[in-house]
């Protein structure tokens, strides 16, 4: 620091200094002209006592400033300069590390608010979740990591030894009403300790305390967030205890979360926080969810400063296995499978460090975000290994005036400083460009993202931690590329630099080889991975979900949300499925209990009976739906039939339990066995009793997403829902269909919300953004990396080419042939391209292992992949070198002897 600010205030230093040194001295001339000596011999005498002001002003500036430094900025300046006389080599240079520096910034964004990020809350270092790795007994609902709320509670109370706070939550949406038009609002059911264990302070009024959590229903209050209070009631400042309404329930506001928390799942962003106690008022139709029937909260500590995760999963264990023992002695471990019972008696208790918090999205991305940000490190490299390749070729230029230098007593050292100096303004440079146009290549990588993500919460500023990164992601690749030019300093003596007129190709033509080999190397490793995405992509495309998608349309709606009982839900509906059925634009409709290609599912074991009994060893993906679906969709009944409107008829009015099975449950379970007339219980106890008849067989479909090619089984869908997802098959264009059925719907009931409603063709679509961003951007990495690799082919061959120039005119004036000339040049070329292909194999198959999670219908070490690349990077590689091979062979062997 003291020598920044030296530096800062040199010019008034550098004033000091001469009036200082002017006042020595000509107070010194003086005393020796008042002892008689003449003033012309007395200030010789002076100047030879003082030895040289220059030198002295030399060693009182390093004395107020580093040397490195001060000759660092003389280098930069000096830097400058030149590359404002060479604007071409400037401009090539600059934006090979521009488009390094800004992909890797970019991506580097996403990675860090998604990934890498802790929560803006206390002691976030220290915040942990736990996992039941092993069987429960109770059912869930939900994402991962599914606890029940008496776990939360329990551990919370038990083990205070361990953890400062403990608290669970779980995400949800609600209907909100604030006296106009209700709303669907992203709602975070919480237990009291959330807000005081994550130290969040509120921007108004109250947050919840172990106060608010105590008896069921007993807490009708709400907290809303900093974002929603402006958005939604304009950052009211009576808003504390205003009454609003949350699925016809009347909940007072208390309070407004601080502006810096906005939960803690990046791709959910709770609108209003919810006391756990009013789960009921919450989720319509569930009233076990406090009692420890169901599996719905994830938990969540904070460990005491001087406990690790390690040390409190340690701890945890006794009194885990103490619940174990004690649900032992629940019914439903002894009407379990003994499978099931082995299981769970193994189960243990993780607890994971979790400074960022809980997000079922951040599962999905932290993959492809890891994959696309060890891409933009290798073309990142890339442009180092061009920059390189450019530097060392200026150097080549340079060499006659590097080594006059070191011939008059420049050191080595000091020249490969100002080389190096070179490539770090080159890169500050190109860093500053790269983060000048970070934020339109995050909002274009955002726009990739599922909608969940892209609109909570993310951002395409640079901020602090980003700049930060650039920083050092410059300085780092500035002093990368600056290494090859600075080692080849003084590579050849004065005499032999100028005796060579051609000065301006000498250089390290072996170091130069090198770089090019590395860069064919990463290139080729490139284009494999966008190879693959790309198959993967378009595997997924072609093979769709199984059904045509064309003119269907989903929506749902819950009618519990707006206070419905379940017969009023169901009339409700009815009268919606009524309005469709008679609507001239429909052509088929249909419902279902659990939505499709959303992500999620309804899983459970299933009980056989067939020629034995036995249950299924995975869950089975099941669903409830009305006669007609499949042929909404278009899905073909293999064998048997249809659900009818009798198999939906309650069994008190005769009603049949039947199901269908699609192509996968027979073949993994009833292989060898007419599946008709088996029998299926949901459960795998042995008091399941496999009641539900089989009487159809349909073809495989896409139920949870597009990669999932599970075992189902559909059963009738009775009348007793609170909520339907409808799937239509219309006539005319989407926005008409869209018109009617609101119509229909607002027709039912004006203050039910529809969600979800989209085009069935927009939903693969949305289910696909993932795969689409990865496959581009890589593409893009994958082209970017061939253009930089032949630029750098381009550049070694012209260079060989011209340092070969007397060579190769000696051998034309002999009797060589000009094609021979050609297949000298491109021979080079082909050595270096093997070499880096060899290289680059074992680097596939490591990314193989990397990427195979994200792939589909593709091996990692595809070989048509592998050879597709391989010719695209070898037809480019022969198309660059072939240019300067063309000219060598157009050498005239006199004008080359001439030359030289």
């Amino acid at each position: 620091m003291r020598y920044l600010l030296n530096w800062l205030r040199r010019r008034k230093m550098e004033g000091d200094l001469d009036r200082e040194l002017n006042y020595h001295i000509e107070r010194r001339v003086s005393d020796l002209v008042e002892s008689g000596v003449p003033e012309p011999e007395a200030r010789r005498r002076v100047a030879i006592e003082v030895g040289g002001t220059t030198q002295i002003r030399e060693e009182v500036r390093d004395v107020w400033l580093a040397r490195w430094l001060r000759d660092f900025v003389y280098d930069l300046r000096f830097s400058a300069r030149s590359f404002v006389r060479e604007r071409s080599f400037t401009l090539t240079a600059v934006l090979s590390l521009a488009l390094g520096i800004g992909a890797s910034t970019a991506i580097y964004s996403l990675v860090d608010q998604i990934v890498l990020r802790p929560l803006p809350v206390e002691h976030a270092d220290r915040l942990v979740l736990f996992n039941w790795n092993g069987s429960q007994l109770v059912g869930g609902t939900g994402s991962y990591n599914l606890m029940t709320y008496p776990f939360c509670r329990e551990l919370e109370e038990e083990q205070k030894q361990l953890f400062a706070g403990v608290f669970c939550r779980a995400l949800t949406v609600a209907n909100l009403s604030t006296g106009g038009d209700p709303e669907l609002t992203e709602v975070e059911v919480v237990s009291g300790s959330y807000f005081p264990v994550l130290g969040v302070k509120p921007a108004l009024g109250r947050l919840f305390t172990d106060d608010d959590d105590r008896a069921a229903g007993a807490s009708p209050v709400l907290v809303l967030s900093y974002d929603y209070w402006k958005s939604r009631f304009s950052g009211a400042t009576d808003i504390l205890g205003r009454r609003v309404l949350v699925n016809k329930n009347p909940m007072t506001v208390v309070g407004v979360a601080g502006a810096s928390f906005r939960g803690i799942d990046i791709g959910q962003i709770p609108s209003l926080w919810i006391p756990a106690v009013m789960a009921a008022q919450v989720y319509p139709g569930r009233g076990n969810m406090l009692e420890g029937d169901l599996r719905w909260m994830q938990t969540l500590g904070i460990l005491r400063p001087d406990i690790s995760a390690a040390q409190a999963k340690a701890g945890l264990q006794p009194w885990f296995r103490g619940i174990l023992e004690r649900q032992k002695q629940d019914r439903r471990y002894s009407e379990s499978s003994g499978n099931r019972q082995h299981e769970f008696l193994g189960s243990t208790l993780e607890v994971i460090p979790a400074p960022q918090g809980h997000s079922m999205i951040r599962r999905t991305l932290v993959r492809p975000l890891w994959v696309l940000f060890v891409a933009t490190g290798v073309l990142l490299s890339l442009a180092c290994l061009n920059v390189a390749g450019l530097f060392l070729a200026r150097g080549s230029a340079r060499q006659r005036e590097i080594s006059t230098r070191l011939a008059i007593g420049a050191l080595r050292s000091r020249i490969g400083r100002q080389l190096l100096a070179d490539s770090i303004l080159f890169a500050m440079v190109g860093g500053a460009l790269g983060v000048v146009a970070a934020p339109i290549a995050i909002r274009a990588l955002i726009a990739f993202l599922p909608q969940a993500v892209a609109a909570n919460g993310l951002v395409a500023n640079v901020d602090g931690r980003v700049l930060f990164y650039a920083f050092l992601v410059t300085v780092g690749t500035g002093f990368l590329a600056g290494c090859a030019p600075a080692l080849q300093v003084g590579g050849e003596s004065l005499i032999s630099a100028m005796r060579d007129r051609a000065a301006a190709v000498l250089g390290g033509v072996r170091l130069r080889r090198m770089i090019v080999t590395t860069q064919i190397a990463f290139t080729l490793v490139l284009l494999v991975a966008a190879g693959l995405f790309v198959r993967t992509l378009s595997a997924l495309i072609a093979k769709g979900p199984g059904f045509d998608t064309a003119s269907l349309v989903s929506f749902s709606v819950t009618p519990a949300f707006n206070g419905y009982s379940a017969s009023g839900a169901n009339e409700v509906i009815g009268r919606i499925e009524e309005g469709i059925r008679n609507s001239p634009d429909t052509e088929h409709y249909g419902m279902a209990r659990a939505p499709l290609l959303t992500g999620g599912a309804w899983g459970n074991q299933v009980t056989i009976r067939s020629d034995r009994r036995f249950p299924t060893d995975d869950d089975i993906l099941l669903n409830e739906v009305t006669p007609g679906l499949f042929s909404t969709l278009g899905v073909r009944i293999l064998a048997g039939r249809d659900f009818n409107e009798q198999d939906s008829l309650p069994a008190e009015q005769g009603g049949r339990a039947v199901a269908i099975v699609n192509e996968a449950f027979v073949n993994r379970y009833l292989r060898g066995t007419n599946p008709l007339g088996a029998y299926i219980g949901i459960g795998s106890e042995a008091t399941v009793q496999p009641d539900r008849e089989i009487v159809g067989v349909v073809e495989n479909f896409s139920y949870r997403d597009l990669r999932t090619q599970s075992e189902q089984a559909w059963f009738a869908m009775r009348q007793n829902n609170l909520s339907a997802n409808f799937y239509v098959r219309y006539r005319g264009t989407p926005d008409s269909a869209f018109r009617r059925i609101e119509a229909i719907v607002h027709d039912a009931d004006p203050a039910l919300p529809i969600w979800d409603f989209r085009t069935l063709d927009d939903q693969v679509s949305r289910s696909l953004n993932t795969e689409r961003l990865v496959a581009a951007l890589s593409s893009a990495f994958g082209i970017l990396a061939l253009l930089l690799s032949m630029v750098g082919l381009y550049g070694v061959m012209s260079f060989v080419v011209t340092r070969r120039t007397r060579e190769i005119g000696i051998r034309l004036a002999m009797g060589a042939t000009r094609l021979s000339a050609i297949w000298m040049v491109l021979g080079d070329a082909l050595v270096m391209i093997a070499i880096g292909t060899v290289i680059a194999l074992p680097c596939v198959w490591g990314l193989g292992r990397f990427v195979d999670s994200q792939l589909y219908q593709v091996k990692p070490t595809d070989p048509v992949t592998i050879v597709v690349a391989m010719l695209i990077l070898c037809a480019t590689a022969v198309g660059a070198a072939l240019i300067p091979a063309r000219r060598a062979s157009a050498v005239n062997p006199t004008d080359a002897l001439r030359f030289e």
